[in-house]
């Protein structure tokens, strides 16, 4: 048994299984269509209902977006091709692509079946192989420093990792009294972790405390043990390349020697020091063959990209000139603001290209946030070009901030249109252009084909209505047949557009801060029939994670809406120690009752029923974790049967500005689950041999694991005395588990497990 430590890590786990190119199949509890009896449903993500904008087919249109992104190289299939990594900042997401290895060509397909078998990360993830096995290990942020997951993939059990340190130390004072401490890197950085010695093992680079120099701690793991097979780092240098960069600017001054290392750190202001530090990332490479390493800074100040060029081999190093405008071969980066450099051949030419993306959420590029520059040099001898600015994201639905969709038959053609609002599109003045995008179906009821028609539907944001953070919804409020719409924005107020006759998407703003109903932050609404009394009602999500209620006391055709409560159905989607959870609505009929979705901040879809004749009751949280993923941050679901097989189909938005399609089919009987937002996590899930089992209940180190079949028959037992362990489900039959945890004061905790066949 392996036991582990993560509660310290965020709880943003993804749970998927690839079934065939492109089609990830997830089993769980659904609810079906009124006219289907009672069953239940797999969901299958897919990326194969086609999607054109502008004039082209996007290849992989629902790979959900990507904004402020890390990428690393590793062969995820074991084919012996280097397929890519990708992690957003932007809700900690992770999206995986199959390398097909053309020679020459950019070639990647959207591989989600990879994606659960990461463990939880977040901040900045850097995958690196420290043990010399051919095989990307996982460097990722966990407290003032980073953890160390092992790969631990083999061909019968496919992708693995184990945890192997979770947090890195180094010898802050090897000349003296060892003072032992972590390995500091900034939350906000990104370091450089490279052989940059040449013996084999993986040394570090990272800004000190100062923020203006940078710290080489050098891997003693071949001196001291002759393998690379180990982590035991020692503070080497405190100046590396005896340069420093300006405290409040991108300047940088050569020729800056700072010095030994410390003799004796001061151990109870170390971790006090170490918060200083503003926010720069790295990368390393040889630019001119002289066996060096120079380097690339970005700064969370500058726009540009800084190349700092290194006279001297390690054990030396010296700095001897400066390019504030990287690269001057090609077009310089300008990405705003605090790009950050990633060193990986993307082309299949066995020459390491240049990506840079940048670093700080919310205030950067957010839809041409992939800078490619293609190597036409060598490896050891880099020369740079520029090829585009929107690397991957050309491929896919990207809308800058935020995607927030909803199903509407916005032609009356009788298929089920898309539009979906977003926060906006990044705008260096700091005011961010927010629309709506509408996706035609050009398809049929039961073959949709969707064509990017308008990217500001309505002329909402051409007319200069200054409307920040869009949530549309769409109902007839006149009572003259046709469906008006309602936006919900940023300042958690409504805007009424009337439906005009004429062209489809003829609009009319009739009444802004509408019937001046303010939810504070953040208003996520949804026109529904929720007291089924023919008249349409209001539910508004709000930044503060509940669920607030208007009910239409007027008439269809002069509607009154007032609020009977913020907190419909006790509904409040925060997570533990949050004060914020982006709650967004979706109340649906099933079979004739109806069950409610809302979306997350941490990316949780949530499903609640024993709606009907209990508004002013708590409602039963049937699902945690409805489409078993988590797609990003601040999810939005909206739910509809796009190809006519009576089975609902699911889209997700999330705040990376793309969207994931969810599609229904026949599927398994899955267990209920009540225990609202668990602190259990099984992954990866779906899973054919080990399983990692993952707590954060602090109060209770000591649990009871029980994993039972769907008819209740108990398969596997035992006690569990820290947070948590792994298990081997290999012996198990294909098919779905309940994971029962039992405290020692009695808290049951559940979730499901999916148990697929071993594909050898």
């Amino acid at each position: 048994m392996l036991v582990i430590e993560i509660h310290q890590f965020e709880p943003i786990f993804v749970k998927m299984r690839l079934l065939t190119v492109f089609i990830a199949a997830f089993a769980l509890q659904f609810l079906p269509l009124e006219f289907r009896a009672q069953s239940t449903t797999t969901f299958v993500r897919t990326d194969t209902v086609p999607v054109v904008a502008n004039n082209q087919q996007l290849p992989m249109a629902w790979a959900g977006g990507l904004n402020f992104v890390q990428l690393s190289e590793i062969d995820l299939n074991m084919d012996g091709t280097q397929d890519l990594f990708v992690f957003d900042r932007t809700g900690n997401k992770v999206t995986t692509y199959l390398n097909n290895g053309t020679p020459g060509q950019v070639d990647y397909e959207l591989a989600p079946q990879y994606v659960s078998k990461f463990p939880p990360m977040h901040d900045w993830v850097l995958l690196r192989d420290y043990n010399c096995d051919g095989k990307a290990d996982i460097f990722t942020y966990s407290v003032a420093g980073f953890a160390v997951y092992k790969n631990i993939s083999t061909t019968q059990s496919g992708l693995q990792f184990q945890l192997m340190i979770f947090l890195v130390n180094t010898n802050r004072s090897p000349n003296s009294s060892n003072f032992i401490g972590n390995l500091y890197v900034s939350q906000i950085d990104i370091p450089v972790i490279r052989d940059l010695d040449g013996d084999g093992d993986l040394d570090v680079l990272t800004f000190g405390n100062s923020g203006t120099q940078i710290e080489y701690h050098k891997n003693m793991g071949m001196e001291t043990y002759g393998t690379c097979d180990s982590i035991r780092y020692v503070y080497t240098d405190q100046c590396f390349g005896d340069f420093a960069e300006n405290a409040l600017n991108a300047n940088v001054s050569l020729n800056v020697s700072c010095g030994p290392v410390p003799v004796a750190p001061d151990a109870n202001t170390y971790f006090q020091r170490n918060t200083m530090h503003a926010g720069s990332c790295m990368e390393c490479f040889n630019t001119d063959g002289d066996n060096d390493w120079d380097l690339l800074i970005g700064d969370i100040t500058n726009p540009a990209m800084t190349y700092v060029r290194n006279s001297i081999a390690l054990p030396g190093s010296l700095m001897d000139s400066v390019n504030y405008q990287y690269p001057a071969n090609s077009f310089p980066v300008a990405l705003n603001i605090f790009p950050c450099p990633f060193h990986l051949d993307v082309n299949n030419d066995g020459k390491k290209d240049l990506i840079f993306s940048p670093n700080a959420s919310n205030t950067s590029e957010n839809y041409c946030s992939l800078w490619l520059y293609n190597n036409t040099g060598q490896n050891d001898s880099v020369i740079v070009n520029f090829v585009q600015n929107n690397f991957l994201q050309d491929q896919m639905i990207d809308l800058g901030e935020g995607a927030f969709p909803i199903f509407f038959d916005y032609d009356n053609d009788g298929d089920q249109d898309l539009l979906v609002g977003n926060y906006g599109y990044y705008n260096s003045a700091g005011i961010y252009p927010s629309k709506i995008a509408l996706f035609r179906n050009n398809g049929t009821s039961t073959n949709p084909f969707y064509v990017l028609i308008d990217d500001d539907f309505a002329n909402v944001y051409a007319n200069n209505l200054g409307l920040i953070c869009m949530y549309p919804t769409f109902g007839d409020l006149d009572g003259d047949g046709d469906k008006d719409m309602l936006i919900g924005d940023v300042n958690g107020k409504l805007h009424y557009f009337r439906k005009d006759p004429g062209p489809a998407d003829n609009f009319t703003l009739v009444q802004g801060n509408y019937q001046g109903i303010d939810v504070g932050n953040f208003a996520a609404p949804q026109l529904v029939d929720v007291d089924r009394d023919g008249k349409l009602d209001l539910l508004i999500g709000e930044q503060n994670g509940n669920i607030n209620y208007y009910q239409n006391t007027g008439t269809s055709a002069v509607p009154t809406f007032g609020l009977v409560t913020p907190l419909f159905g006790n509904v409040i989607v925060n997570q533990v120690g949050y004060t914020t959870g982006y709650s967004i609505p979706c109340l649906f009929n099933d079979n004739g009752q109806y069950s409610l979705l809302v979306g997350s901040e941490r990316g949780f879809v949530y499903r609640f029923d024993n709606i009907d004749n209990n508004l002013s009751g708590n409602f039963t949280l049937t699902d945690s974790l409805y489409i078993s993923h988590v797609e990003g941050g601040r999810v939005a679901p909206t739910i509809a049967d796009i190809n006519g097989d009576n089975y609902y189909d699911v889209i997700i938005g999330n705040y990376s500005g793309g969207m994931s399609l969810f599609m229904g089919d026949a599927g398994l009987n899955v267990p209920e689950i009540g225990n609202g937002e668990s602190s259990l996590y099984v992954y990866p899930n779906p899973s054919s041999d080990f399983i990692t089992i993952a707590y954060n209940d602090l109060s209770s180190r000591r649990q009871q694991l029980d994993i039972y079949t769907v008819t209740g028959a108990l398969v596997h037992s035992e006690m569990l005395w820290n947070s948590g362990a792994q298990v081997n489900v290999n012996a198990l039959p294909a098919g779905v588990y309940l994971v029962a945890l039992t405290s020692e004061n009695g808290i049951k905790q559940t979730t499901r497990l999916v148990v697929t066949q071993s594909e050898n």
